[in-house]
């Protein structure tokens, strides 16, 4: 399989001109927009008298402190609200950077809802933003709490319950469109989310949410029919990508509510001692930035001061599609077409909250952090597409049953199965079986217990072309 080479590592040296592709020329800092940037970076970008007294302690409390081993994990931006984000989690938390960087893009997206693009119909600013790395030592979940923390200060009404059945947030939305999720324990929620009978139906009313459908309706014997108009929504999750990696299923990969997620995936920790996350209090300068992005009346952003650059990387990004083997990578890339076009718009408003076109440096912006997205797909796509123990165990059971049932009309009962397959554990076997049923491989029946005092079963057949 073919897979695109490009990172974010070729924007270290320049964070405000993507590299140049074909059909776009290579761009260069302006330098009167460098000087504009310089000076309101002395009023209002943390060079201020009391951000200089805490510059040198920052600098030794930075994740990776030192040379840097990887320059592609850098993230180096621009953006003066993001970077400003980054030094307030790094007073409380060592988490790395692409961490506290997408966790900032997050909250902005949780207060932007009101602002909206054409791409032909109204897009809005949500995005489903799952971050996974390491477990606990990653800081995933201190961060999110940091994150949800500043929400609550700004738009506390804006925070929507973080459990919920398909039915509960129909309601809810019902009353209340717009809100934001955030999810501690990502992996134990998408298992409830994917399930087959578990929240029945709700990844498909996400995925129509994410699209801003304008009108959901639902009918139900108990509450009747309920409308949502204009539902917009953020999720924002944290977990444990190699656990997660396990449990997804082809079923999911192709979900009307998967390939609408942004998927972050965070290097691996730098070899310094972890440093225990201190006290953690909100900062001013963040709050009235968040504030000022509140007290905006909703409107249109335009993207056409950047549109031919817009187009230039979105023909990139179908051309390298076209050339991976992998159907469900291919279109993750095509999702971010759109997804760089949302964040570019965020970052705008993060540092120009009047502004109504997206302009080029907060586009320049949005591609390093694309970038940074797009490097760790490949590998997510491929690991999820590895056998595990469960999908060859499953492999095995199909081809078991159908030589059993050429006609698929035989029912092969469960513990024949479990007798051929000597050595296999009983839930592992039933996990298996229940990956054919989700995929319509086969089918299930009861058996009854009969008149000697056998047991109640079940039983197997193939499923027919």
């Amino acid at each position: 399989m073919r897979q695109s080479q490009r990172g974010p590592r070729e924007y270290a040296q320049n964070p405000l001109g993507p590299r140049a592709v074909p059909g776009m020329e290579p761009s260069s800092p302006l330098p009167e927009a460098i000087d504009e940037r310089a000076a309101i970076m002395e009023v209002d970008g943390g060079l201020a008298a009391e951000e200089a007294d805490n510059r040198a302690r920052i600098e030794a409390l930075r994740p990776g402190a030192g040379p840097s081993t990887e320059p592609a994990l850098t993230l180096e931006i621009g953006n003066r609200f993001l970077n400003q984000w980054v030094e307030s989690i790094w007073r409380s938390t060592d988490a790395s950077k692409p961490l506290a960087i997408f966790a900032g893009v997050g909250l902005l997206s949780s207060v932007c809802h009101k602002f909206f693009f054409y791409s032909p119909r109204e897009t809005h600013l949500n995005i489903f933003l799952f971050i996974l790395g390491p477990s606990s030592s990653a800081r995933k979940t201190t961060t999110l709490d940091i994150t949800s923390d500043y929400l609550a200060e700004v738009a506390p009404d804006l925070i929507l319950p973080h459990e919920f059945t398909s039915e509960a947030l129909f309601s809810r939305l019902a009353r209340q469109p717009q809100g934001t999720v955030f999810v501690r324990e990502l992996n134990l929620w998408l298992d409830q989310l994917l399930g087959k009978d578990y929240n029945k139906g709700l990844a498909s009313t996400l995925g129509n949410i994410y699209d801003h459908t304008r009108r959901i309706t639902r009918e139900t014997k108990k509450s009747g029919l309920e409308v949502i108009e204009n539902p917009v929504l953020t999720i924002i999750g944290a977990g444990v990508d190699e656990y997660l990696i396990t449990k997804l299923k082809e079923l999911d990969m192709i979900s009307g509510f998967w390939p609408r997620v942004t998927l972050i995936r965070l290097p691996p920790r730098q070899a310094q001692p972890p440093r225990p996350p201190g006290k953690f209090l909100v900062e001013h300068n963040i709050l009235e930035k968040l504030r000022a992005i509140v007290a905006q009346e909703g409107r249109e952003i335009g993207f056409e001061l950047i549109e031919p650059r817009r187009q230039a990387f979105a023909d990139q990004l179908y051309r390298e599609a076209a050339e991976l083997d992998n159907p469900n990578l291919a279109t993750g890339y095509c999702r971010l077409e759109w997804i760089l076009v949302k964040i570019a718009a965020l970052l705008q408003l993060a540092d120009q909250p009047e502004s109504r076109q997206i302009e080029l440096p907060a586009f320049s912006d949005a591609i390093t952090l694309i970038e940074y997205v797009k490097q760790g797909m490949p590998d997510f796509y491929s690991e999820r597409e590895r056998p595990d123990e469960e999908a060859r165990l499953a492999e095995w059971a199909l081809k078991y049953i159908k030589k059993h049932d050429e006609n698929h009309t035989v029912w092969l009962p469960y513990r024949k199965i479990l007798q051929a397959r000597g050595g296999t554990a009983t839930g592992k076997l039933q996990a298996a079986l229940r990956r054919l049923l989700e995929t319509e491989d086969i089918e299930e029946s009861n058996i009854p217990p009969n008149k000697l005092g056998g047991k109640a079963g079940k039983a197997y057949r193939s499923v027919g072309e």
